[in-house]
């Protein structure tokens, strides 16, 4: 194992083990989350788990966190006992051999959230449920493009009170071989319910291979067949609502049948784990009364093949369901590796050497506008101990650079700002064309319009060169961005303050003070809107971003053991994008690497970086000191501004998928409520798409899980500030970085 693996692995055990358990609004409910450890495939059809300790409960939903670009599927088991005390292992293995595997939740193909109906959880973490381990298994059908790094996983939704009716999950699979050169081959299963505690299917999914067109399920009782379920595989794989309520019983007959069409193919395909293979599978979700005996003790799995029971199977099991595109393009899973690949590193534009560079935005016409600061460099000498700039000089270069980009190929439109900027730090360009800068030398703000060649001041709020913490002005402000007709400013270095503007530059309203809490900040770095008009305050040595109101109240926050400092961020659809201004102490070998998590979840799916990050022997350029990031409005490509001393930089990278592929989201509107909106309820019920791999036998062996409890405090260090409220106060933006209790660049 790798050091950035295990690092990654101390990391999020740290997170899965102890901060995982999150209290929401409903205190009844929590949430605890099992992630991988920053994993990247080494090869095609990589299998991977992690396991960690169950914690008691009883589970009512959950929140996955994947993309099929990254993650062919995801099953999530409860187990007695792991396959491996390691935490984390390779292989296919997830429970160990001599106590009970039980499947409690699959994704595949971008299925949504799962919430159980009223009344019904899974008992977890009990002695008599026989549940004391998670193991997350992730299968990557593919290595990726680029220095990425995967920590997809599952948020579980636990409740302390135990329901009326207990959850489980039943398995079909088939391990008949299909023969080449037929349009319709049907793999079937049937199994004799011999329980005397009733059970009730409420939901089901299905999953195949790209062979598979139907599979469906019954179960016969008194001689009549009753359909548990139906539906076409390569749409989203979704754990879909049986709409009537079903009883089986002692003595009923429960059969599946998966369709096949295999007309392309000139060789039998077996049933199996890998890519080339093909899996026949129906997952029926049931529930049983919570004080009967549960009928599957050790798992339930249905694997026979009877075919004389198979000869009045409803024809309507056999027969094909009417196409749906957009569910199938949605479920596509992609061929080309996903990817993002360092594409270019800029230290010239247009021939103009880049200085710092502190802040990007990009225009209606989709170039980019580089803010740099040429020459000057903010440093110990740049201001004196009451934040008043010392060389009140502007810059007399060129500072905003717009810059049309054709692969790593780029052209210099224009140059402007000549002469009027003191010290840069953040830029945007609203709907209209108007550019907007935050300038932290003369503590200024100022709306811009481009005439030709020429930056024309339509005005500046703030009083040039005072620094103050009033409605008049700022103290080295930070950020900028629109929402309908309102400016969002972060201010700043001193202040730790959102103000709101019109677009007139007036004052309106201020939110935000010093501190930790939620919708408290320390040195508010940055700030952009969602797709939603809602705002991500960069909230810098808090090392997080505070997703929020318009009015300042917070909705989630990203936060991490990964980084203990955040820069910069940027949106794009549904997901997050920040990064780090510097390494965790101690951990500098690792390198700096850009997080990246999907708005409404406040975790990190998956992370990425210059090539051949960490990796010694290989080692090519590295991130300096990142302070801005921002992402193409196409989502395609990725722009990272460095200000390390002598290594100004901007970078750029290339996220590589089909190029029908929808940008980076696995959003689809189905009509389903999301879990955010039953939190306190759970009466509605919607279940999730997800997917299923063969069952890898019922039961694994092995040792006691380890349980990795050292490290939190290391990993959890939080830089402590003492300025409440405006006070003169030394900052520099320096040379290599700026040490942990600094509040500068």
């Amino acid at each position: 194992m790798n050091g950035r693996i295990l690092f990654s692995l101390i990391l999020l055990s740290i997170g899965c083990c102890f901060d995982a358990v999150r209290t929401t609004k409903n205190e009844e409910i929590q949430k605890f989350t099992i992630q991988m450890i920053g994993y990247s495939p080494q090869k095609t059809d990589d299998y991977v788990a992690v396991s960690v300790e169950a914690t008691p409960g009883y589970v009512v939903g959950f929140e996955p966190m994947a993309h099929a670009d990254r993650v062919h599927h995801m099953l999530l088991y409860g187990c007695t006992m792991p396959a491996s005390d390691q935490g984390f292992w390779r292989g296919m293995e997830t429970c160990g051999w001599g106590g009970g595997s039980y499947i409690l939740y699959a994704w595949a193909r971008n299925a949504p959230n799962l919430v159980l109906p009223k009344d019904v959880a899974f008992s977890v973490g009990h002695e008599q449920d026989g549940i004391k381990y998670f193991v997350l298994q992730v299968h990557y059908a593919q290595p990726f493009a680029g220095e990425v790094h995967d920590f997809s996983g599952v948020t579980m939704h636990i409740s302390q009170r135990k329901p009326m009716n207990l959850a489980a999950v039943m398995l079909f699979v088939s391990g008949t071989p299909i023969p080449p050169q037929l349009p319709a081959f049907q793999n079937n299963i049937t199994c004799m319910f011999s329980s005397s505690t009733p059970i009730h299917p409420f939901a089901f999914r299905t999953h195949t291979h790209a062979m598979g067109r139907l599979v469906s399920a019954f179960f016969k009782h008194d001689g009549h067949w009753t359909k548990i379920g139906k539906r076409n595989p390569q749409w989203p794989q979704l754990f879909e609502a049986i709409p009537s309520k079903l009883t089986i019983g002692k003595g009923d007959q429960m059969s599946a049948s998966c369709r096949f069409d295999s007309m392309d193919k000139n060789r039998t395909v077996n049933m199996g784990a890998m890519g080339v293979d093909e899996m026949c599978n129906f997952y029926m979700m049931f529930h049983y009364d919570a004080k009967m005996e549960n009928p599957y003790p050790q798992g339930a799995i249905c694997s026979q093949d009877h075919p004389n029971l198979m000869k009045d199977y409803p024809a309507d099991g056999f027969e094909l369901l009417p196409t749906r595109p957009e569910l199938e393009h949605h479920a596509h899973q992609s061929k080309i590796p996903f990817g993002i690949v360092q594409e270019a590193i800029h230290e010239k534009l247009g021939g103009i050497k880049l200085g710092q560079v502190a802040g990007l935005a990009f225009n209606n016409q989709k170039q980019l506008l580089v803010f740099h600061r040429a020459e000057r460099v903010w440093d110990a000498n740049t201001f004196d101990n009451y934040n008043i700039l010392l060389d009140k000089t502007p810059i007399k270069d060129p500072v905003i650079l717009v810059v049309s980009f054709n692969g790593n190929q780029t052209r210099l439109d224009k140059k402007l700002g000549a002469g009027k900027f003191h010290l840069p730090h953040g830029i945007y360009v609203d709907k209209d064309d108007f550019v907007y800068t935050t300038d932290v030398g003369s503590h200024t703000v100022s709306k811009w319009k481009i005439e030709g060649e020429e930056l024309k001041n339509i005005w500046t709020s703030g009083e040039s060169m005072l620094p103050g913490p009033d409605q008049k002005h700022y103290c080295k402000p930070t950020g900028i961005t629109r929402i309908g007709d309102q400016l969002y400013v972060t201010d700043g270095y001193c202040n730790s303050r959102v103000v709101v503007l019109d677009l007139n530059g007036k004052f309106i309203q201020q939110f935000g003070l010093p501190g930790e809490e939620a919708g408290q900040f320390n040195l508010p770095h940055d700030i952009v809107s969602d797709s939603q008009g809602r705002i991500l305050v960069t909230d810098r040595e808090n090392g997080r971003v505070q997703h929020m109101t318009t009015q300042g109240h917070v909705i989630e926050e990203f936060k991490s053991t990964m980084f203990n400092n955040i820069y910069s961020a940027a949106s794009h659809e549904d997901y997050v994008f920040m990064v780090p201004g510097r390494p965790i102490m101690g951990h500098e070998s690792e390198g700096i690497a850009v997080f990246v998590g999907r708005s409404g979840a406040g975790l990190i799916e998956y992370s990425f970086g210059p090539a051949t990050r960490g990796k010694r022997e290989q080692m090519g350029p590295q991130f300096g000191q990142p302070h801005c990031l921002r992402v193409s409005p196409d989502g395609d490509q990725i722009f990272v501004g460095d200000i390390a001393e002598g290594k100004a930089r901007l970078w750029q990278f290339k996220v590589q998928r089909e190029e029908n592929m929808s940008s980076m989201t696995s959003s689809i509107s189905l009509g389903w409520p999301s879990l955010t909106q039953t939190d306190a309820k759970y009466n509605s019920f919607f279940v999730l798409l997800a997917i299923a791999i063969l069952v890898l036998g019922a039961y694994c062996v092995r040792r006691r899980c380890r349980n990795l409890e050292n490290g939190g405090t290391l990993f959890d260090k939080r830089v402590s500030r003492s300025n409440v409220g405006f006070k003169p106060l030394r900052t520099e933006e320096t040379v290599g970085f700026i040490s942990d209790g600094s509040e500068s660049d």
